[in-house]
């Protein structure tokens, strides 16, 4: 397992042992930053459904260090701007960790992480494209989820997945509404186009710790 960044796309890129150090965006040669990467967190039992790539994707979601983290202006500002957008009064972003979804940035909802049950994020990261659920109430893939179950009252979920520049799945961007709702086809190619903003600041945030780093080792300081 290698890690590697193109400096024109300015990405960070997970390599498999059979993959090209070429950038899946650009096609431009991969500088290889770690020939070897450490073992991911402990991935879900078997039972659970996973991705076929979970081990890689694991992976991926550790080496931008997002997980545990303060709050952020950036990402908070997504999700505000995404309740007003499409008028619901629950919007989030959250990364899918081995055993729990974590949250990165919440509004219309205090949470810092629930468990990794099926039906809503954990089931969207399977997928190539948003996950909506129009009425959790009656819907046979999420009426165990404890969201739809409990207080909150789920019923209404879209969920567009953070897709890295090489093809995992990190988590997703939410918009949540408690009453049964539709969404236009429209509205959906939006949230697509907020969740690869939301990538975007993943990635700038990815780079600018690694400059910070690189720095520091050449005992430099930065501004």
């Amino acid at each position: 397992m290698k890690e590697a960044f193109c400096g024109i796309c300015m990405r960070t890129v997970y390599l498999g042992p059979n993959d090209d150090e070429g950038c899946p965006v650009c096609s431009s040669p991969l500088v290889v930053t770690k020939s070897t990467v450490a073992p991911p967190a402990e991935v879900p039992a078997p039972s659970r459904l996973v991705p076929a790539d979970e081990e890689l994707r694991l992976a991926a979601v550790n080496r931008y260090e997002i997980l545990d983290t303060p709050p952020d202006g950036a990402f908070d500002r997504i999700t505000d701007l995404a309740s007003k957008i499409f008028e619901v009064p629950i919007a989030t972003i959250t990364i899918v960790d081995a055993d729990r979804i974590w949250f990165k940035a919440t509004h219309g909802i205090e949470a810092t992480e629930i468990g990794r049950d099926p039906g809503l994020c954990a089931s969207a990261i399977l997928e190539g494209s948003p996950w909506v659920v129009t009425d959790a109430s009656v819907d046979p893939r999420t009426l165990d989820n404890p969201l739809v179950r409990g207080e909150l009252g789920l019923r209404f979920y879209a969920g567009a997945q953070l897709t890295t520049g090489d093809g995992f799945n990190l988590g997703t961007l939410n918009i949540i509404d408690t009453h049964p709702r539709e969404i236009s086809d429209q509205n959906l190619e939006v949230l697509k186009q907020l969740s690869c903003v939301v990538v975007d600041e993943l990635e700038l945030r990815l780079a600018a710790l690694r400059l910070f780093r690189e720095a520091a080792d050449k005992g430099v300081r930065l501004n």
